[in-house]
């Protein structure tokens, strides 16, 4: 494509109410530092617009920056790059991502309005073979298939995911929920706060529970005890967010929580010094113990070491 020209626009034929080419899922106003950052050194960015067939001109990047042009600063005219009207509005498109990966890493729901408007313009195989590559991704229906269901997320869901409150990976499986189900499990990550490892446990937990027991989602998650935990007055959300996950991860392997408890209770028992740790085998599946010891230096276990050997004998261990 040759140098877009560069045209004094003035703001008022601008059609600002055109998202054509918008691949934000939410309208936004601009941040503070932006309209700073404008005051004081002017547009050093031009926003793209593309002609329309009869005169008019949409906007392809830049809304935010017309806006505080037009807007905040009430100012009549900007210079703009305008694309010319018979170019191509897959291409168009392409400019619009082109410009917003300038800012750094799309979010999921970006890459959702992308490829739902270039499937829109272009056959799934094409838009997968040109752009699913710009994201990191190998270029295979599977992943349209992905984003174009996240492209259907509630605007809670889809805002949280947007802003990276909600994990990628975690949305991408939630999609497959009911909507009860869903909104039941984005309540607690969102009220918990929870981590992205958090998220995909719990969501990992409820699936299984949710099958084993031939009980909802929703419905393990307003259980009484999981409520309680979460209303709690006194306790911080750190606090909550830890007592939930062991509550929720007691209901799915209650044998290993009481297993868990058990040791708790033995280690408690023997009052171990500072320097003594006590270890079980992983997920306790054997009844074994390893008991460890520090020693600051050689000369403090050789001294200790006779009275150690004669109470780790054989039939001291087997008796």
């Amino acid at each position: 494509m040759k140098q877009l020209p560069i045209r004094r626009v003035p703001v008022a034929v601008i059609n600002r109410d055109d998202h054509t080419f918008n691949l934000m899922p939410f309208e936004e106003p601009p941040s503070p530092e932006l309209i700073r950052h404008i005051t004081r050194t002017g547009v050093l960015h031009p926003p793209i617009l593309k002609e329309t067939e009869s005169g008019g001109l949409q906007v392809v990047a830049g809304r935010k920056r017309l806006a505080v042009i037009g807007t905040v600063l009430k100012i009549a005219a900007c210079d703009c790059l305008v694309v010319p009207v018979d170019y191509d509005p897959l291409a168009t498109l392409a400019l619009a991502l082109d410009e917003t990966l300038l800012s750094g890493p799309a979010s999921p729901m970006i890459k959702a309005v992308f490829f739902s408007k270039a499937m829109a313009l272009c056959p799934p195989e094409e838009a997968a073979r040109r752009f699913l590559p710009l994201f990191g991704l190998a270029p295979h229906p599977y992943h349209l298939q992905q984003l174009a269901e996240l492209a259907g997320l509630e605007h809670p869901l889809a805002l949280a995911l947007h802003h990276g409150v909600l994990d990628e990976k975690t949305a991408m499986a939630m999609t497959g929920l009911s909507f009860r189900d869903r909104f039941a499990l984005f309540d607690l990550i969102d009220t918990l706060q929870l981590s992205v490892s958090n998220q995909r446990k719990v969501l990992a937990i409820c699936q299984d529970l949710s099958k084993r027991h031939d009980i909802s989602i929703h419905d393990i998650l307003a259980a009484d005890e999981l409520r309680h935990i979460i209303d709690h007055p006194e306790a911080n959300l750190p606090q909550k967010a830890q007592q939930a996950m062991r509550h929720l991860g007691q209901r799915h392997a209650p044998r290993l929580a009481a297993a868990e408890k058990n040791f708790a209770e033995l280690a408690s028992r023997l009052h171990l010094p500072a320097r003594a740790a006590l270890s079980h085998s992983p997920s306790f599946e054997k009844d074994q113990l390893t008991l460890s010891l520090t020693f600051p230096d050689q000369k403090t276990l050789l001294a200790a070491w006779p009275g150690l050997s004669a109470a780790i004998t054989p039939s001291t261990l087997t008796g």
